[in-house]
């Protein structure tokens, strides 16, 4: 039976043969097992049921000091959280969108990375 389909057994609440796991940690943590692992692939280590597609965590512009500014414009300091960081300062003063301007859902960056995602886990479960 593949992982999706245990996956989707689990969803819709049916009898699985074993519950599917699907791993992620902070940046911290990952460096550690990869250490541990002797620097492997760690989505090849973890063998997770479900692998997310497009980028997680979004793309973003570093303005050095840990400072990154997201495709939203929202500048995160990651002086001490290295995964999220810290929201600096305010994007939207007034509680209003008008004059702002979204980033393009269809912009390439977004699915730039799903076939190498893909090639290597063909039978995960997939989340966009």
């Amino acid at each position: 039976m593949q992982k999706r389909e245990v996956v989707k057994l689990s969803i819709d609440e049916r009898k699985v043969p074993y519950v599917p796991w699907a791993c992620g940690f902070t940046v911290e943590a990952a460096d550690k097992l990869r250490k541990h692992f002797a620097e492997k692939d760690l989505e090849q280590v973890l063998d997770n049921h479900i692998i997310g597609l497009g980028n997680e965590t979004g793309f973003f512009t570093s303005l050095g000091n840990n400072r990154f500014r997201d495709v939203f414009g929202v500048v995160w300091d990651r002086t001490i959280d290295k995964d999220i960081g810290n929201v600096e300062g305010c994007l939207l003063p007034e509680p209003t969108v008008e004059g702002y301007e979204f980033p393009n859902p269809l912009d390439q960056r977004f699915f730039d990375d799903i076939p190498g995602k893909l090639s290597c886990c063909e039978d995960c479960f997939r989340v966009f």
